[in-house]
């Protein structure tokens, strides 16, 4: 497995000592969350510091990335993210990033790799920011046992079909049994990211925009 990101880590953690994970959704690239965290942060006159990481899988001709085969089965999904999760708690198990507040994001393929990061590695993160995650396979998980402390931040738009239902539903059931949710709904919005929707990440992490 090949993992690769693009990192920014500013120094003065009495400013910021936030470090904001980060997984793009299917046929995008590291650059997709890059933007929405710069969105987050823009007005507030401090840089974000983060880990962006490249999907495992290429796609071939169309450009992108993704994290586990459309299509693939329950068990190779999961495999897939513990091999991403396992590599990534071994990089943050550094003195380097021991001081910051840790904060997984996520958007579709990259927010269910989120939630199975937190599921594995309990311990690791503050919060988790799961945007439109896809949540299939999980229908069995029980919530009250995703261990941890780590706050969860759920978000779906009220038109998106890329993500079924019943799938969002899940999300909410095995999420809120944590008694950790937070959620949001965006009126209108397909499978996507809106401008509330980075108000409200603003506001869940802690920021002030000036």
């Amino acid at each position: 497995m090949r993992l690769s990101s693009v990192n920014r880590i500013e120094t003065d953690i009495a400013v910021d000592d936030r470090l904001f994970v980060m997984f793009h959704g299917y046929g995008n690239d590291e650059r997709e969350m890059v933007r929405v965290i710069d969105a987050v942060y823009a007005g507030t006159g401090r840089e974000a510091s983060y880990l962006s990481f490249h999907g495992t899988y290429d796609r071939r001709y169309m450009g992108g990335a993704y994290w586990y085969p459309d299509g693939c089965g329950v068990d190779e999904r999961r495999r897939e993210c513990s091999a991403v999760g396992d590599a990534v708690a071994g990089l943050l198990d550094s003195p380097m990033f021991a001081p910051r507040r840790r904060i997984l994001v996520g958007f579709s393929q990259g927010g269910y790799m989120s939630y199975r990061i937190v599921r594995e590695h309990p311990d690791i993160f503050d919060a988790a920011i799961l945007m439109s995650p896809s949540f299939k396979g999980e229908e069995e998980t029980d919530g009250a046992s995703i261990e941890g402390d780590t706050r969860f931040l759920l978000l779906y738009g009220s038109r998106d079909r890329t993500i079924p239902l019943d799938d969002q539903r899940t999300a909410h059931r095995a999420l809120g049994e944590t008694g950790r949710l937070e959620s949001r709904e965006y009126a209108g919005m397909d499978h996507a990211i809106a401008d509330a929707e980075i108000a409200d990440i603003r506001a869940f992490v802690g920021l002030d925009a000036h």
